[in-house]
């Protein structure tokens, strides 16, 4: 685009270009920003960085000390939330001390009135004058604690959570979209490095305890210390509870610092550890930091004691969660160091984007490269000068030696070459995934190193041999070759390379969804769409890797014609194995263990005698004669196209209308079928699987029951969580006698006060070690559960047939994110809240019946907090659980979305759509934060009614209690018994509460969790032990088969076909690309059911064999091998029981797939690492391992499905001889493209649109000069 490349030339120096010693270069030079002098020849220039602006970024996040990491991603607006929140966390901790004191005055006149009104019995007028002055001294009381009640609290909790969690949605979903967007600009070889599915679940996981501490538990760590300081602080006015403070968090450092030279495993369990170790630094503090306090003011008025006997009390229940928060705190503060490390790392390749802000438009990319000079641009000239490259997962083994060779503006080159010989790494090195270890490559005169990647790979179309489609529509996969492409202009690419006709025979056209990696397209018909995507982006140099080994000869044909047209004029590389393929080529070069052994034209190389080109073409020599350009045309008609007025502007030939014809409609029974569908149900996907439509809590319960497990733990659990509870109410009973301390006489106070605070004391340590021992045990119970609920949804996952995983929703983004996020949440709330059930039930209970025995008038009273909370939390569970469920289908979107991106980087950067990516992912972030935001303000209101709410009531039961002590109803100290059981059962009541609030949560997890369990398996169990396990011989029936896949119902894939093989038999089925090979090989293994008819493999139908037996019968090689991020030894291992595997037998299996030399050759063989889908390894390698694994299997029944595609002639050879050797004791069905490699086989079918048109042997079929005959006159 011109307008965005002046944009850059203006934003971006100039940086001078390597000089080439083929084209001359003029000198540029540009001013060094740090220097200010001139630097030559420079390759990149290193991003600039404010120092000053990064030392004002540190000081900005030094006040939160040592989690000052996890607050590494929030910028000025968030620092500015944070400090509000911050500073209502403190107005709110420093509220209580005010309220406490002016219920403290208001208990002293009581007492004071009580010792008079017991000592001067007598005095009727002095008694009435005391209740006077009680009466005129409480009402001031009750009328500041109301004010003090209404405001202070509701506008500073409201204030602090709705701050806090602001702060931490936006601070969250930054660090979301700065990973996406690190990840999208990082090196290949980085990316290589690393798992997709462990760098996205390091994503959700990571970022969802981040978020947990910023807005909950680092708040709420802050607000619980700050509240147990200043009420100590201010009550007492003591020194010692901050010094002991300090001191136990100095501690409780220490130990966290040496938790982390713990390795992994034992740092999960020293985590607990540390928890509990600062709850009982934390209680034993405080305890004595009070018990002093009632030693220094038992002399003073005895409100002050009062007051200090409340704190004691909501201190200790206050206290009860700083644990879990610390914990919390601390896991946000690990994810966030390692999230730290990953986004601080810099591409060596790729442009380093930086930060992403909350504006994605305004992340610019920072000036590394220059642009290449304008006067060469767009020639497309290569040149690749002493080229050695070594793989960085594999240093030691070099992959090119020395490659040198030259290609002119315009010239098509073909490289050819044995598998794994280094051919498709070229196109890697050209296309700057890697960066060769030495030597120089130049586009155009200028080095690669000082051009743009962005730029440079905007000037190449890639189609790589295992083409990646993205799970869209057909249009939008075309479209990503370039992103401004019309409608018309997408219609005109699918016709120029073949992809129109089944493209518009589809029912939804363009508009087909193609599945997750195009599982929903045949092979062929991928790979067109590939190429398609490849011809709309218009560039300047074609890269075409095995681009046409998965289409068939007659579509091959029609392709590689149209790809001569639409790169005319361009710079082209060919990678291939077929000679078809490099027909039109101008020169080839000839690879052979990363060096170049020949290169010439064509005709040449072919007339070179012993010649490594002409050997291996050898076979294929008749069709390279008779493959000429202008024969080909003399065959060939005027193109086609359905709009009239798009016929010249094409102007592509294809093959003729009776040819085409005759091979695509005259014997297929397209005409005849009966496109009836069933009518299929209607339903709203959304509404069915939407989570959390039942009103219950059956599924958490039900899992729970499930884990029978954890039973054991449970046992422990809740005994020491009861005994917890009752302990709670004793230090109720503790706290309220210390007011009696104020009546000893003054020589037995001191005496007094030792029982209440050694009494106190004891309590507290019991209670401690219960407690400690209840959160041990349920910490433990959570981590089982959750590990238990991951595998238990993993196989329940791995029962469904394909058919379930071709479904939209059961994409592998949405699948992982279920399973990791599900589960994950789960957990975190088990933790959490599963030791505040037990005592949120017992205390509220047992305090409401002691204060009913005490007093019952004052503890009805009290005990309208008890609906009031119950009703203000209703508001929330609804609330929350309906905004709940509007979030989850965000998340999953999101979640599927990153997965797709981590797992195709290659693609994605070869296209350029990483900003594409992450403006979509982005996009959708920002819905799903205005629906937590929204949530996040009901959140905040609700939770300050309740706070405020609190203090209102206790001004209330102030202003009632005086009433009835004046009336002589109730003492002082039963009125401060019944204040304390009644604020202690409904404190409790309310996290029980609140806990049913946050289990809305867990409802939806489990619920989520239950739907994947309880779903059915699509007709087909993989997994079921149900089913015949007779002994097979090989013979296969297919009768009257008609099929249609279940995602697209309403596409007749195979129309009544009957099919008969032998045991032993070898058999091959040929045809078009979609014809259905594939399809019945699918049926054979079963992987889906027959829509209509019937399998049978010898006398069994394939419904009645157990499913897993039957593909243990079967070996099966796809086109598109699916190897795992395992060593070699352990991927072909995979083909047999555990029980069988052997070393030998792995050997064995390679030397016959002629790929143990290679592996041999490997430093570390067969334990060495092949990368995520084999990304280590070249396709030929790869396709060489999956025939090994197959073939250790010694399988009934031998699948192979283009399964020599990859593989250069040598080594289809060697394979194919392995193949026949292997089918002489199994049944053997193959298809295949190349008809050379089926000539020996006992049958071939030819299959047109689902139906056979063809049978017979070889000659058979040419002798019948039919579609067989033709193909072999293509081929």
């Amino acid at each position: 685009m011109p307008g965005s490349k002046e944009m850059n030339k203006k934003k971006l120096p100039e940086v001078p270009s390597q000089k080439s010693i083929i084209y001359p270069i003029e000198d540029l030079y540009v001013d060094d920003p740090r220097k200010n002098a001139k630097a030559y020849d420079v390759t990149c220039v290193k991003t600039l960085s404010n120092d000053s602006e990064n030392k004002e970024s540190e000081k900005q996040h030094c006040f939160l000390s040592k989690y000052a990491v996890v607050y590494s991603f929030s910028d000025r607006t968030d620092i500015q939330l944070m400090s509000i929140g911050l500073f209502c966390a403190l107005l709110q901790a420093g509220i209580p001390p005010f309220v406490w004191l002016v219920m403290g005055n208001f208990i002293s006149l009581s007492i004071t009135r009580e010792e008079r009104r017991l000592f001067n019995t007598s005095d009727t007028g002095g008694e009435s004058n005391l209740d006077e002055e009680f009466a005129a001294s409480a009402t001031p009381a009750f009328l500041v604690m109301l004010l003090l009640s209404v405001k202070s609290p509701y506008l500073s909790e409201s204030f602090q959570r709705l701050a806090w969690e602001v702060s931490g949605i936006r601070q969250v979903f930054r660090v979301r979209r700065t990973y996406v967007r690190k990840m999208l600009h990082m090196d290949v070889s980085w990316l290589e490095s690393r798992q997709s599915g462990q760098m996205a679940t390091m994503l959700h996981e990571h970022a969802d305890t981040i978020y947990s501490g910023v807005s909950d538990n680092i708040p709420m760590v802050i607000f619980i210390s700050s509240y147990l300081v200043v009420n100590i602080g201010e009550l007492t006015g003591l020194k010692i509870c901050y010094s002991s403070t300090v001191y136990a968090n100095c501690l409780f450092e220490r130990l966290s610092m040496e938790s982390n030279k713990l390795t992994e495993s034992r740092l999960r369990s020293s985590t607990v550890y540390d928890s509990l170790t600062q709850i009982l630094l934390t209680e034993l503090t405080f305890t004595a930091a009070l018990c002093y306090g009632i030693w220094r003011v038992a002399d003073q008025s005895p409100g002050k004691l009062a007051a200090l006997a409340i704190n004691m009390l909501y201190m200790c229940v206050t206290s009860i969660s700083i644990g879990f928060h610390i914990n919390g705190a601390s896991t946000a503060r690990e994810n966030a160091e390692q999230l730290k490390k990953i986004l601080d790392e810099s591409p060596k390749i790729e442009r380093d984007y930086g930060f992403a802000g909350d504006n994605p438009k305004q992340c610019l990319p920072a000036p590394k490269y220059r642009r290449q000079s304008m006067k060469f641009m767009g020639k497309g000239a290569i040149h690749f000068r002493d080229i050695h490259f070594s793989y960085p997962s594999r240093p030691d083994v070099e992959v090119l030696k020395g490659v040198s060779f030259h290609v002119d503006s315009g010239e098509k080159v073909a490289i050819v070459g044995s598998s794994g010989s280094g051919k498709s790494t070229l196109t890697a090195l050209l296309l700057r995934f890697y960066d060769p270890d030495s030597g120089t490559i130049f586009l155009d005169g200028d080095n690669l190193k000082t051009l743009c990647p962005d730029e440079l790979r905007g000037m190449c179309s890639l189609v790589s041999q295992e083409p990646v489609l993205f799970d869209g529509t057909i249009s939008d996969n075309i479209r990503y070759g370039r992103l401004d492409a019309t409608q018309q202009e997408i219609n005109n690419a699918a016709r120029k390379v073949g992809a129109w006709q089944f493209i518009s025979s589809l029912p939804d056209g363009m508009q087909t969804r193609v599945g997750d990696r195009g599982l929903q397209l045949s092979g062929g018909q991928k790979q067109r769409v590939a190429i398609a995507r490849a011809v709309i982006r218009k560039p300047t140099v074609m890269l075409f890797d095995e681009a046409t080994s998965a289409l068939d000869n007659i579509h091959e044909e029609e392709v590689q014609h149209a790809i001569d047209l639409a790169s005319e004029g361009l710079t082209t590389i060919t990678i291939a194995h077929r000679l078809s393929t490099v027909r039109g080529c101008d020169r080839i070069i000839v690879l052979d263990e990363g060096r170049i052994v020949e290169e010439g034209p064509p005709d040449e190389l072919l007339g070179k005698e012993g010649g490594r080109f002409q050997k291996n073409g050898n076979p294929n020599r008749r069709a390279w004669n008779r493959s000429s350009l202008g024969n080909y045309n003399k065959k060939l008609g005027k193109s086609y196209s359905v709009l009239s007025q798009d016929r010249e502007k094409l102007a592509l030939p294809v093959m003729s209308k009776k040819r085409s014809q005759r091979l695509d409609y005259k014997y297929s029974t397209v005409g005849r079928m009966d496109i009836e569908v069933d009518v299929m149900p209607t339903y709203d996907v959304e509404e069915n699987h939407l989570p959390g439509k039942s009103t219950n809590f059956n599924a958490v319960w039900k899992l729970i029951a499930e884990y029978r497990d954890g039973y054991s733990l449970l046992a422990g659990a809740v005994p020491t969580t009861i005994l917890r509870a009752f302990f709670y109410l004793l230090i109720c009973f503790e706290v309220a006698s210390v007011l009696e301390i104020s009546m000893v006489p003054p020589e037995n106070r001191p005496q007094q006060i030792f029982i209440v605070a050694a009494v106190y004391t004891a309590l507290i340590i019991i209670k401690t070690m219960f407690e400690a021992l209840g959160r041990l045990f349920i910490a433990l119970y959570g981590r089982g559960f959750c590990s238990y609920m991951r595998s238990t949804m993993f196989r329940k996952i791995m029962r469904n047939g394909c058919a379930y995983f071709d479904e939209e929703r059961n994409s592998p983004g949405r699948i992982l994110h279920r399973i990791i996020t599900d589960s994950s949440t789960l957990n975190k709330i088990m933790e959490a809240k599963l030791d505040i059930l037990i005592p949120a039930i017992i205390c509220p209970v047992f305090s409401f019946a002691a204060a009913i025995y005490i007093n019952w008038k004052m503890t009805l009273l009290c005990s309208f907090q008890f609906p009031a909370y119950f009703l203000i939390r209703i508001v929330q569970i609804k609330e929350g659980t309906k905004r709940q469920r509007e979030m989850v289908e965000e998340e999953n979107k999101a979640a599927n979305l990153a997965t797709i991106a981590l797992s195709n980087m290659s693609t994605i950067k070869a296209y350029n759509l990483q900003e594409h990516f992450y403006s979509i992912f982005a996009q959708t972030l920002e819905s799903l934060a205005r629906a937590m935001k929204r949530q996040s303000v009901i959140s905040a209101f609700i939770f300050a009614c309740q706070y405020s709410f609190t203090y209102i009531l206790i001004a209330i039961t102030l202003y009632f209690g005086k009433l009835m002590m004046l009336n002589n109803e109730i003492t002082v100290f039963d009125y401060m018994r019944v204040v304390l059981l009644t604020q202690i059962g409904a404190n409790f009541f309310s996290q029980l509460v609140a806990s049913v609030s946050d289990l809305s949560k867990a409802r939806i997890a489990a619920e989520n969790v239950v739907s994947v369990l309880k779903e059915s398996n699509h007709d087909i169990d993989n997994l079921s032990e149900e089913g015949q396990r007779p002994k097979l011989e090989g013979s296969i029936t297919l009768q009257n088969v008609s099929f249609r896949y279940p995602s697209r119902p309403i596409i007749p894939i195979l129309n009544k076909l009957n099919l008969k093989i032998d045991a032993g038999q070898s058999v091959a089925l040929v045809g078009p690309s979609g014809s259905g090979k594939s399809s019945i090989m699918a049926l054979i293994q079963r992987m889906y059911n027959a829509t209509d008819g019937e399998v049978y493999v010898d006398k069994y139908n394939v419904r009645s064999i157990n499913p897993a037996y039957l593909r243990r019968m079967v070996a099966a090689v796809g086109q598109e091998p699916t190897l795992f991020s395992f060593t070699i030894k352990e991927n072909i291992a995979y083909g047999m029981m555990e029980s069988e595997v052997t070393m030998e037998k792995v050997i064995e299996a390679a030397k016959i797939a002629s790929i143990h030399d290679f592996i041999q050759s490997l430093p570390q063989g067969y334990d060495t690492e092949i990368g995520e889908f084999g990304a280590q390894l070249s396709g030929g390698q790869k396709q060489r391992i999956a025939i090994a694994r197959a073939i250790v299997r010694r399988p009934v029944v031998l699948l192979l499905d283009e399964a020599t595609a990859a593989l250069d002639s040598t080594s289809e050879k060697a394979v194919q001889l392995a193949f026949e050797k292997a089918g002489k004791t199994c049944t053997c069905i193959q298809i295949a493209h190349r008809l050379s490699s089926i000539r020996n086989v006992d049958k071939i079918y030819v299959i047109v649109n689902g139906a056979i048109a063809e049978e017979g042997n070889h000659e058979a079929l040419i002798a019948k000069r039919g579609i067989y005959y033709e193909m072999t006159q293509s081929s």
